[in-house]
C-alpha cells in the first residue's frame, strides 16, 4: 500500500520551540487521506503573548455521507452538517482568521495535510504558515512517558478531556498541554552547558525539607545538574531508592539512556499515576531546577 504524502502543498516549516504568539488548530474528518477524505469541523483558537485572544469554529458539509464509526468517534453526524457551509467556503473563512500565524497542534501534520489539499484543490494557494508540532514536543519533553496520544499527555497533566474529538474542545486540551510542556522547557533554556555540582543550601541542610519523602532515582544521570543528586537528596532529609515501591512519592528520571522508558519500575510509576496515585514523575533537570528555584542548593564553582 503506498504511503499517503501529508506534506504535499505546505510550504512552512516546522519549528522546534514554545513561541507566545501561535493559533492552535484542530479538525475533524471523515478519514485519514486528505486526498479522499473530507473535514467535517474546522476550530482554531488565536493566542498572542500566550492570551486567548480570539477563536474560529465551524462545521463543515461533507460530499458524501459521514461514516458511522467517525460518528460514535466524534458525535458530528449527517443531520448536524446538513446546513453547514461547503468546505470551499469554510477554508476562506478560516484563512482570513489565520492570517500569517504560527500554527500549533497536536500531531498537526495530519490537520495541515487536509487544509494544503483543499487550499490548493479550491485556490491553487499552498500553505505557508510555519508550525509546531506539540506531540513532538511532548515527546521531547517527556521521553519517559510511553503514550503520546493527546488524551493521554493531557491525562499526565491532570487536564480534562470530556469532550475530545470535537474540534474546539481538541484546540482547548493541545493548548492546555502545550503550556504544560512549556513550562518543562523553560528551564532547559537556563541550564550550563556542561555538568556542576549541586552544593546544598545552609537553611536547607538544618530544615531537611524532603525529611517525609521517598524519592525514586531511575536511569543514568550523565548531564546537567546530577553529578552529585543522591548525596544531596539524602542531605536534603530525603529516602533514597533504586526501585518504584507503593511508597514512593516522586521518581526522578535520568534520561541519558534512552533504555529507562521501558523498565518496568517506570512503567509501574505511571501506572501508579494513572491510577490516581499522588505521585509526582519529573525529568532530571526538571527536578534540580525546581531545588535550585526553591533556593535549596545552589550551583558549585
Amino acid at each position: 500500500m503506498s504511503s499517503i504524502k501529508r506534506d504535499r502543498y505546505i510550504d512552512g516549516k516546522l519549528l522546534v520551540g514554545y513561541p507566545d504568539d501561535y493559533t492552535v488548530l484542530d479538525i475533524e474528518t471523515t478519514g485519514l487521506n486528505p486526498q479522499n477524505d473530507y473535514i467535517t469541523e474546522i476550530s482554531a483558537i488565536k493566542y498572542c503573548n500566550n492570551r486567548r485572544v480570539d477563536e474560529f469554529s465551524s462545521l463543515v458539509k461533507p460530499d458524501f455521507s459521514i461514516p458511522y464509526y467517525i460518528t460514535r468517534l466524534t458525535g458530528i453526524d449527517d443531520a448536524m452538517v446538513a446546513d453547514a457551509p461547503s468546505i470551499d467556503e469554510v477554508i476562506l473563512c478560516f484563512m482570513d482568521f489565520l492570517a500569517d500565524d504560527i500554527i500549533a497542534g497536536y500531531n498537526v501534520g495530519f490537520d495541515l495535510s487536509f487544509i494544503a489539499e483543499n487550499l490548493a484543490g479550491y485556490y491553487a494557494k499552498r500553505l505557508a504558515n510555519d508550525y509546531v508540532d506539540v506531540m513532538k514536543l511532548a515527546q521531547n519533553e517527556l521521553p519517559f512517558l510511553g503514550r503520546y496520544k493527546q488524551t493521554a499527555v493531557a491525562e499526565y497533566f491532570n487536564i480534562a478531556t470530556a469532550g475530545a474529538h470535537r474540534a474546539l474542545v481538541d484546540c482547548n486540551i493541545c493548548n492546555g498541554c502545550y503550556q504544560k510542556l512549556k513550562e518543562l522547557a523553560v528551564a532547559d533554556y537556563h541550564l550550563p552547558p556542561q555538568q556542576r555540582e549541586l552544593v546544598l543550601a545552609h537553611s536547607a541542610s538544618s530544615l531537611k525539607p524532603l525529611a517525609d519523602k521517598q524519592i525514586v532515582l531511575l536511569g543514568s544521570f550523565d548531564s546537567l545538574y546530577v553529578k552529585n543528586v543522591w548525596e544531596i537528596l539524602t542531605a536534603l532529609g530525603a529516602s533514597v531508592a533504586q526501585h518504584v515501591t507503593a511508597s514512593a512519592d516522586m521518581v526522578i528520571v535520568g534520561t541519558a539512556d534512552a533504555s529507562v522508558c521501558d523498565g518496568a519500575d517506570l512503567q509501574l510509576a505511571i501506572s501508579m499515576k494513572s491510577a490516581g496515585r499522588n505521585i509526582y514523575i519529573l525529568k532530571e533537570d526538571v527536578f534540580c531546577q525546581s531545588l535550585l528555584a526553591k533556593g535549596w542548593l545552589r550551583v558549585g564553582g
